[in-house]
């Protein structure tokens, strides 16, 4: 055991480090099996998913110890190559289901058209990640996600992303925007 008299205090700017990495762990904590396939492939060599998804999510973890809000408009929740999702839209359409849209040009290639979505929605409020990682076909140009009903006045965080039919492919994620319940 460490001798408590020779152990330092911890500084001002180390707690608030901590606290930071606390409440980065927030979103990521909920949303990790999502964002270990979206950060599957743009990781380097000798980082996990985890890892990245954890430095994305401090870059944009704004404010002062410790008043911290995330700035949900610039979190990636996927990052790679492949063609991000155009025009993506999102709204509720029943108390439980989320309705995500998106343009699929007539041009698209048959392999680009058998990508599939990935879709998320985060309830800041709850610490809640609803998602699906291998949704519709990117050439449907739509599909669901089923969410729990929240409280009035509750906000969903949305996102969309896309896969390669090989898993070996990922887009950068696009942030749709937030869903209020009403």
């Amino acid at each position: 055991k460490p001798d408590p008299e020779k152990v330092k205090a911890r500084s001002e700017k180390q707690i608030a480090a901590n606290n930071r990495f606390s409440f980065a762990m927030k979103f990521v904590k909920p949303a990790t099996p999502f964002l270990n396939v979206g950060f599957s492939v743009s990781r380097a060599q000798g980082q996990t998913a985890h890892n990245v998804a954890v430095s994305h999510a401090l870059r944009v973890v704004a404010g002062e110890n410790p008043d911290f809000h995330f700035n949900y408009e610039n979190i990636l929740v996927a990052d790679g190559s492949l063609p991000e999702a155009l025009n993506p839209s999102v709204e509720r359409t029943t108390a439980r289901i989320l309705q995500f849209s998106w343009d699929s040009p007539e041009d698209l290639s048959y392999q680009r058209s058998q990508d599939q979505v990935m879709l998320l929605a985060y309830l800041p409020e709850e610490e809640m990640a609803f998602y699906t990682t291998s949704g519709a076909r990117r050439g449907t140009g739509q599909d669901t996600l089923a969410v729990c009903s929240g409280q009035p006045g509750q906000v969903f965080e949305t996102y969309i992303a896309f896969i390669s039919d090989d898993r070996k492919k990922v887009s950068k994620s696009i942030y749709t925007g937030q869903i209020v319940i009403e």
